[in-house]
């Protein structure tokens, strides 16, 4: 005994025109108009320079220098314990 379709015979065969036939969306209120906006101004980053946005960029500096010198320093420490042949 076979099973019934789940989906309802329009359901399961919809034409591909009524899709591609709806008109395109409108565009929001601050989103510029395509090709108004240069490459290089919708890549290029903009970041204020407030103490708010240098803090976490000097944090993360230093934590980086950190965990190098840590790295470095386990590295010639085990150096130490291993046996030169």
């Amino acid at each position: 005994m076979a099973m019934p379709p789940l989906a309802s015979m329009s359901a399961q065969r919809r034409p591909t025109t009524t899709v591609y036939a709806r008109p395109a969306p409108m565009l929001d209120i601050n989103e510029d108009v395509p090709g108004t906006v240069e490459a290089w101004e919708a890549v290029a980053p903009i970041r204020p320079d407030t103490a708010y946005v240098r803090a976490p960029r000097f944090l993360d500096l230093a934590g980086e220098l950190l965990t190098a010198t840590l790295i470095i320093a386990g590295g010639v420490f085990a150096y130490g314990f291993m046996p030169v042949a």
